[in-house]
């Protein structure tokens, strides 16, 4: 390797820095970018993916990171079809089980014991997993994506195994387990060739500027649960185990942020608190 004070710098296999293979047949095409693409569309992912957990498993869920991976082989993945090519979709069993056992309503102490090694493939994470890929591929390569919307369908019968580019994604909300998009070479000639389409003058605005975006926008409620004013020499009086007076309200405002939107009734299903019941402040 030639460095900058033009002298010549030898690695040894074991301390070699890492290097991006390139096949003769990417050569002059930029397939070191695959992974901006995916970074410059890093909120839009997260606010997805956020919505899609918290309405599917009620488990607030955000994007940690990604990971990129070149010509990689997946043998054990859900394969669709699309008018470019295939792709395919790969589920980690760890985050697989932690999904299903939310869906079912388990606490968590009830998946500790629970591992890969002890529990054989049941049908139930099968018909998980693939309605599982088949939404969150739907989810996450939308027409803003690859600037156009893709018909893609399941392809049980393809026996695809090598891929030209693997993308992981990790979740905050879930400790272990990741989720992987398999795209072949069509898919990924069509994704970089969207780096090209703000520059084209036929188009009025980019591809992530779209009027529906706005909606996607993830929105926290908070609920006051209760309020009690207390002096500074009322504070400093408290001693362990003192008890303090607080009534509950049969309804409780939601904020978002510090302005009070809503109001709603607190409910118990399966061990965990909701809200329920939305009414308009302004109609009360």
């Amino acid at each position: 390797m030639r460095t900058k004070s033009n002298r010549m710098r030898i690695y040894t296999p074991d301390n070699q820095p890492d290097l991006m293979k390139l096949e003769v047949n990417k050569l002059g095409r930029p397939y070191h970018k695959v992974p901006k693409v995916f970074k410059d569309n890093s909120d839009r992912f997260d606010a997805k993916l956020g919505i899609y957990f918290l309405k599917k498993f009620r488990v607030d869920v955000s994007l940690r990171e990604m990971q990129f991976q070149m010509d990689c082989t997946v043998k054990q993945a859900t394969i669709f079809s699309t008018e470019i090519g295939s792709l395919a979709f790969s589920l980690n069993r760890t985050l697989l089980l932690n999904i299903l056992h939310d869906y079912y309503g388990l606490s968590r102490d009830d998946q500790s014991d629970l591992t890969m090694n002890n529990l054989p493939v049941t049908k139930t994470e099968e018909r998980l997993q693939h309605k599982l890929a088949s939404e969150l591929v739907h989810l996450i390569c939308g027409d803003e994506l690859f600037s156009d919307t893709l018909t893609i369908k399941t392809d049980p019968a393809s026996l695809l195994t090598q891929w030209s580019y693997r993308i992981d994604f990790f979740l905050d909300g879930y400790s272990n387990g990741n989720f992987s998009l398999l795209l072949d070479a069509a898919h990924v000639d069509r994704l970089l060739s969207t780096l090209r389409l703000p520059a084209d003058p036929n188009r009025n605005t980019p591809v992530t500027l779209r009027p529906h975006s706005f909606k996607q926008l993830p929105v926290r409620l908070r609920g006051r649960l209760a309020t009690l004013p207390m002096t500074v020499a009322d504070l400093a009086r408290l001693k362990p185990n003192d008890v303090l007076p607080i009534a509950m309200n049969d309804r409780i405002p939601l904020l978002v942020g510090d302005q009070p939107l809503f109001s709603a009734v607190i409910c118990e299903e399966r061990g965990k608190l909701f809200f329920s019941e939305f009414s308009d402040r302004t109609s009360e």
